[in-house]
């Protein structure tokens, strides 16, 4: 039976994280973090899809996160593949840097996320169809891996966009320089676009805007400092993923993607946002890439049909100073949220 919490956000985060992982993005485990310390915040379930990781070693990964924090917080594995974009290509690219030795030698003494038996129940997607359903208006839905489970979720239950209270999306690149696809969507164009045209509360947060954050060693190192479970988790599997995005990929720190999905929730003033209609381009070059428009905005488009999209929120903007402050203030909780009531059990 679900049970009424005082909280001001009842969310399932959708995922697909990687922390432990040698060279693989840790910002899922981030956003899982924060979303578990803050006390407006109750997670439902966390339902895992393939992306940064396979969903089988995503579930490993939530699985030992949160076991290792003592919570009870359920997991769900869902979709392996894509409604239509095949697998193949992305699982070249996701494992290409995984097993080299400067990957291996940066995760030397961070523990590998532990085997799990899943029991072959892949019902992530059934799992939100039926929370949603049970009680409209609600569940947030937190989605920061490609869309398929939530695809998957809305064929389950057509009413889902109506019923759910909210989605918050991180995925797509309009203009990223360099960018010509972004992982989430790229992964599953077909889900973004149906979730996006579904008529939802959508706020999209995309690729444009994480790409301008920045979690830098000396904010983890601060981090390290707090001595709780959660702190010490993300601090230790953080560390070596900015390491590499700093020797590997030139950056300075790394982007916090899906914490700004989570924050968002949080503190609304930290990002700016417009009003449009968002579709998912599904053909040729520019396959996966969302474009954006205003309705009554519209000077050309000689011969082409625009479609009745519903008018979504997109980020269009971050303070990343704020961001880092609510990230390292709810993480450094000496009794973090939903975490503190567990424990007290």
């Amino acid at each position: 039976m679900i049970t009424s919490t005082t909280s001001d956000h009842r969310v399932i985060l959708d995922c697909d994280p990687g922390n432990g992982v040698p060279a693989t993005d840790i910002d899922d485990g981030l956003a899982l973090g924060l979303l578990l310390a803050s006390p407006r915040v109750q997670v439902e379930a966390v339902t895992i899809v393939t992306g940064n990781t396979h969903r089988d070693v995503g579930y490993r990964v939530a699985r030992t996160m949160l076991d290792d924090l003592g919570s009870d917080v359920p997991v769900y594995a869902g979709a392996a593949t894509a409604l239509v974009e095949p697998p193949a290509p992305w699982a070249t690219r996701r494992d290409a840097a995984r097993g080299g030795d400067d990957a291996a030698a940066l995760w030397a003494g961070v523990d590998a996320p532990r085997e799990y038996d899943d029991g072959h129940d892949y019902s992530g997607p059934a799992e939100i169809a039926h929370r949603v359903a049970a009680e409209p208006g609600e569940i947030t839905l937190v989605a920061v891996g490609p869309l398929t489970n939530i695809a998957h979720a809305m064929a389950l239950h057509p009413g889902l966009a109506r019923d759910a209270k909210r989605i918050v999306i991180m995925g797509g690149g309009f203009d990223v320089p360099g960018f010509l696809q972004e992982l989430n969507f790229g992964v599953d164009p077909e889900a973004a676009r149906i979730v996006l045209a579904s008529g939802a509360d959508i706020t999209l947060v995309p690729l444009d805007v994480t790409i301008t954050t920045t979690l830098r060693l000396e904010d983890v190192d601060r981090l390290a400092a707090t001595q709780t479970p959660l702190a010490q988790y993300l601090a230790t599997t953080t560390a070596p993923w900015i390491r590499y995005c700093e020797s590997a990929r030139e950056m300075v720190g790394c982007r916090l993607h899906d914490p700004l999905a989570a924050a968002v929730l949080l503190e609304p003033d930290l990002v700016s946002t417009e009003r449009c209609s968002v579709d998912v381009q599904l053909t040729g070059l520019v396959r996966s890439r969302p474009v954006r428009w205003h309705r009554d905005g519209v000077k050309l488009a000689t011969g082409i049909d625009l479609p009745e999209t519903p008018e979504i929120d997109v980020v269009t903007g971050v303070d990343n100073d704020c961001l880092v402050a609510l990230l390292l203030s709810e993480l450094s909780r000496p009794a973090a949220g939903q975490l503190a009531e567990m424990s007290a059990r």
